[in-house]
């Protein structure tokens, strides 16, 4: 049965790739309308990834304070976000980036092997910090989406291109203002997190500041909250704002997937 599970995903991994190809081709396809199969490849992909964590969390080999429960549950929710989005609003573009980066999480929860946690750790705190840190994951991640379909839409206008998604998008302006408010409120929630997880370091009586993957998110942070700066306060260009959104999501990609968190691990 275990090799089922994997199988399957593995094919939701599959179908958010396929479903994310299928966008971006008909992005370069002028005037083609996006093919009826992205939808039943994206609903068979969050169906899949749905029951493949239903089944590790009913089981109980994926703890949900976890990285890699983690990393399966924040998939989840950037493709059932961007799901919500395109049904409700008709924006596909976004789901040709940010579904990879869905398939990317999902596949990291598959290739690690479960983290073996001390049963002597508060679980209650170290939930709340993953729980918190997931919600600004999320909506950092969506800010990214919504900064690369601002970049797109303003390179495409730049050299004259026919594309599709030219008429699919809302106005510049609709796009820059979602991703400052995406970021008003991810960064906070962010923060937030990582204070409750020093916190529950000083509790359990270690510390914090040893974690590479504490650096690495105050590093992350601080990109962000440059981004508002910029924003907000020296009213930097669109172009200039977008890229700094894209190293920030960067420097969250790596802190998240390649640094190992050795606070609850020692």
């Amino acid at each position: 049965m275990e090799v089922l599970w994997t199988l399957l995903g593995w094919l939701a991994v599959l179908c958010y790739l396929v479903s994310a190809g299928l966008v971006l081709w008909s992005l370069w396809q002028p005037k083609k309308r996006l093919p009826a199969q992205t939808q039943h490849f994206f609903v068979a992909a969050i169906f899949c990834h749905l029951l493949y964590f239903a089944e590790g969390a009913f089981t109980k080999w994926l703890k949900l304070d976890t990285p890699e429960a983690v990393a399966i549950v924040l998939g989840f929710l950037v493709s059932a976000s961007s799901f919500i989005q395109w049904r409700r609003h008709g924006t596909d573009v976004h789901l040709g980036f940010l579904l990879p980066f869905s398939a990317v999480l999902l596949a990291f929860g598959i290739i690690e092997k479960p983290t073996q946690l001390s049963p002597e750790l508060r679980r209650d705190i170290l939930l709340l910090h993953v729980t918190l840190m997931m919600l600004g994951y999320l909506m950092l991640t969506l800010s990214f989406g919504s900064s690369i379909v601002h970049l797109v839409t303003l390179w495409a206008l730049k050299r004259k291109r026919n594309l599709a998604l030219l008429d699919k998008l809302p106005p510049l302006e609709t796009t820059e203002k979602l991703t400052g408010k995406l970021v008003l409120i991810g960064l906070p929630i962010m923060t937030l997190g990582m204070i409750v997880g020093i916190l529950w370091a000083r509790i359990e009586g270690r510390s914090a500041w040893s974690d590479p993957k504490v650096f690495l998110s105050f590093i992350t942070s601080s990109i962000f909250a440059a981004y508002l700066y910029a924003r907000f306060v020296r009213r930097w260009e669109a172009v200039a704002l977008d890229w700094l959104i894209s190293i920030g999501f960067a420097f969250l990609l790596v802190t998240f997937l390649f640094v190992r968190h050795t606070l609850a691990l020692e």
